[in-house]
């Protein structure tokens, strides 16, 4: 994996994340620190209070390769204004600040896992590989 220079989470303090795209928001934010600690610069922002996040949910939802694209497209019968960063929240992921796009968005449908690759996971996988621990087959 490339390396990551910057990551965005959206989240929500006004709403519950839905069991299928289960996030521990709390968790999550401490996941952050550790990254920020590993040299990784982290925002986390709050959309509970953001009537229309179009922009972030259109450059989460369209930015990355077809195989790297999230989850938020295939949300049907809702409207993503309800869901993107408040009842699924999103990781962002980026080579460098300033990006346009992100290279992953989490969550994401993953092939080789043929599962939903979830933001902890992914979070504490990075964490680990940072640390030069290998990944579980598992999570790749």
């Amino acid at each position: 994996m490339a390396r990551l220079g910057f990551i965005e989470f959206y989240y929500s303090t006004k709403h519950t994340p839905v069991d299928k795209y289960k996030c521990d928001n709390a968790n999550v934010l401490n996941l952050l620190k550790s990254l920020e600690a590993k040299g990784v610069e982290t925002a986390a922002i709050d959309l509970g209070d953001v009537a229309d996040p179009f922009k972030q949910y259109h450059k989460a939802s369209s930015g990355p390769a077809s195989d790297k694209r999230p989850v938020f497209g295939e949300v049907r019968g809702s409207d993503y204004k309800e869901y993107f960063g408040k009842t699924i929240p999103a990781l962002c992921c980026y080579v460098k600040k300033g990006d346009r796009a992100p290279v992953e968005v989490f969550p994401r449908g993953d092939k080789k896992l043929g599962r939903e690759y979830l933001i902890e996971e992914f979070l504490e996988n990075y964490i680990g590989e940072l640390e030069g621990r290998i990944e579980s087959p598992e999570a790749r």
